[in-house]
């Protein structure tokens, strides 16, 4: 280490003994195709107030998967996020995706910590995707189970990931706090957005993030995230799609997508588009939903949430309802958040209620 980074180390070291600085902890969600980041605090009784937010693009393929292909471009847009939310805290709660990271749910026979801690270890290396001896790996006892053992669930991601992103934030001039996964983050708004509604036992839901490139796929119940997937179906799928049948840009592409034509409406080609990718995505949750129902006997379902900017395309929260056979809901994180609407002006709160769960969920740490 440097003797610039030594005393800039030293530095905030002494800012965090001392509690000076800008204060809060900001969530950053890093996406495949924007940067978001929320400041929220703690407002009496059981709700949130979001009091800054923002959200900034990244050019096409500036992240495929978890790999950074644009440095330059993601780091730019942390940068600008902040400074368009003016945020000036300078600590963060970051979170991962993608196949260089997992999260999943164990079953172990229990003991003392030390005997649960080499458990979890020699479990997990037979489900990562990767080396344990390359990754960073954290879990949280959930409780005794029926059998008489414990449940588990841990994440681990590989230490490039985890050191790659912390760079990242590094170079736009923040501290990472913590390091989560988007998945929990989301379950974290789930969660306070049910309520008392998940005291009810042995009923399940289905959490869906419908995102650019994927599609979380999460099973909850009896308050325990039981089963986890990662489809690789997202709206990018339709914007590519359109990219290629009608000849336009990616910008030009989700246009269409989003708005239409130049009066607003949808041209047949781009409705059959859509509805040719919607029903490859029904067939991914459908054929998910059954390995999860054969490989458990579980049919407890009684409700879907979706979330994610993709979840507004038309007509995909009728097909859910359609092919589940429960009630499919939008996840609105606004139900429990309120919101500064002066900080927040000329924000589509709408909009917000799809598209920030990720970097709700994530600021909900700091508090």
């Amino acid at each position: 280490m440097d003797l610039k980074s030594l005393i800039s180390n030293i530095a905030d070291t002494l800012k965090d003994i001392l509690n000076l600085g800008p204060k809060g902890i900001v969530g950053v969600d890093i996406g495949l195709s924007s940067v978001k980041v929320a400041q929220i605090q703690k407002i009496p009784g059981k709700k949130f107030k979001l009091i800054r937010y923002s959200t900034v693009p990244l050019p096409e393929g500036a992240i495929i998967e978890d790999e950074v292909q644009n440095e330059n471009a993601v780091v730019e847009a942390i940068s600008k996020a902040l400074k368009k939310a003016k945020i000036s805290s300078e600590n963060v709660v970051i979170g991962l995706k993608g196949p260089h990271s997992i999260t999943k749910k164990l079953t172990l026979a229990g003991g003392t910590i030390e005997e649960i801690d080499d458990q979890v270890h020699w479990e997990a290396e037979q489900y990562l995707p990767f080396d344990l001896e390359v990754a960073s790996l954290g879990y949280h006892v959930m409780g005794e189970n029926e059998g008489g053992g414990v449940d588990i669930i841990f994440a681990a991601a590989t230490n490039e990931v985890v050191e790659k992103f912390s760079d990242l934030v590094g170079q736009a001039n923040l501290r990472v706090k913590i390091i989560d996964m988007d998945m929990t983050a989301m379950i974290n708004i789930f969660e306070l957005v049910m309520d008392t509604k998940l005291d009810v036992a042995n009923e399940s839901y289905l959490v869906l993030d419908v995102g650019a490139q994927k599609t979380n796929f999460i099973i909850y119940k009896n308050k325990r995230i039981l089963f986890t997937k990662e489809i690789p179906v997202g709206g990018l799928v339709i914007t590519e799609e359109i990219q290629r049948q009608m000849g336009v840009n990616y910008s030009e592409a989700e246009d269409l997508k989003k708005s239409g034509d130049d009066q607003g409406n949808l041209p047949e080609e781009i409705l059959s588009i859509i509805e040719e990718s919607i029903n490859a995505f029904f067939n991914e949750v459908q054929k998910t939903y059954d390995f999860y129902v054969s490989s458990t006997s579980d049919e407890s379902l009684v409700g879907c949430y979706i979330t994610g900017g993709s979840a507004q395309l038309m007509g995909l929260a009728e097909g859910l309802e359609s092919i589940l056979g429960v009630e499919v809901n939008y996840l609105n994180p606004f139900e429990k958040f309120d919101y500064d609407a002066n900080n927040l002006k000329g924000l589509d709160m709408n909009d917000l209620a799809f598209t920030s769960t990720i970097a709700l969920g994530l600021a909900m740490r700091s508090v």
